[in-house]
């Protein structure tokens, strides 16, 4: 029987986050400062130039503001672990696709006890926070080397893992969940 479990995961609104917004704002006001009152000087006049200038700055801010919005989506189908990342919810991007058998280590996630290691790729792709459940697996990717997952995985989508785990992953991870 065909195993297949999806889950979407959207990352919290965090504090880097409000205040590169903030920046955002403080850039598109500032430009449309410039092109209100600076360009018309050199212009003669408000023109439809400077409009036009001013509703671009303030498009492309709302642009940049709504792609923080993101959202991950993990995918487990038959052992194969699939995670996309969806920005603002009009773009999809393939992050990463592992095979289960292949899963090294994994456990729950505490970010102490992986910032010693070397990883040659780090993918975060859980809500945002350092929580208790948060989970973590590495393994070895052709592409990227020995990588570290982190992610927020619900019950369903570790039951589905856990069948494709090796034998010694699945009791190191579980013994203790």
């Amino acid at each position: 029987m065909d195993v297949f479990v999806e889950q979407m995961v959207k990352r919290r609104f965090g504090t880097k986050d409000k205040l590169l917004t903030a920046g955002i704002v403080l850039a598109a006001l500032l430009l449309s400062f410039i092109f209100i009152l600076v360009v018309p000087v050199f212009i003669r006049a408000f023109s439809l130039v400077s409009f036009f200038f001013v509703a671009a700055a303030w498009y492309g801010a709302y642009w940049l503001i709504s792609s923080l919005s993101l959202e991950f989506e993990y995918a487990v189908t038959n052992g194969d672990i699939t995670v996309d990342k969806i920005i603002a919810k009009r773009r999809r991007k393939r992050i990463l696709v592992a095979d289960a058998k292949n899963i090294e280590e994994m456990g729950r996630y505490k970010e102490s006890d992986h910032v010693q290691r070397n990883y040659d790729k780090r993918v975060i792709a859980n809500t945002g926070e350092e929580q208790a459940e948060d989970w973590y697996f590495t393994f070895h990717h052709r592409h990227f080397g020995h990588t570290l997952l982190v992610f927020t995985p619900d019950e369903r989508t570790l039951e589905a893992i856990k069948p494709y785990l090796k034998r010694q992953v699945a009791v190191h991870a579980f013994s203790r969940y």
